[in-house]
């Protein structure tokens, strides 16, 4: 059983290439099948929430069962994604957009 927002899955990530994400760390691990995923996730696009969404798994994993960690870590299944929204700065429209200059 695989649910996400309430959801199952596929619903909420449809297509091949979400799947083969969501389950990478049980392929790495060889534990396909053998848990249960409930988890909710919010925000971002589509494929930040599915790249959110094995992170998770891969951190429950590693929780559960310590000697995981030697599998996880090196596929980079660990590594959070650390990349957010630069904030706006006084003078400019947007985070780096200036206003246009005029010559005359």
């Amino acid at each position: 059983m695989f649910l996400v927002n309430g959801r199952p899955c596929e619903e909420v990530f449809p297509g091949e290439r979400f799947s083969g994400i969501l389950n990478s760390p049980f392929d790495s691990t060889k534990r396909l099948g053998l848990y249960d995923v409930v988890c909710t996730s919010s925000g971002g696009g589509i494929s930040a929430q599915v790249q959110a969404v094995r992170h998770g798994i891969s951190v429950a994993l590693q929780k559960y069962e310590p000697g995981l960690r030697s599998v996880l870590k090196p596929l980079g299944l660990l590594t959070r994604d650390a990349r957010r929204v630069e904030r706006k700065k006084p003078g400019l429209r947007k985070a780096r957009r200036k206003p246009q200059f005029s010559k005359r």
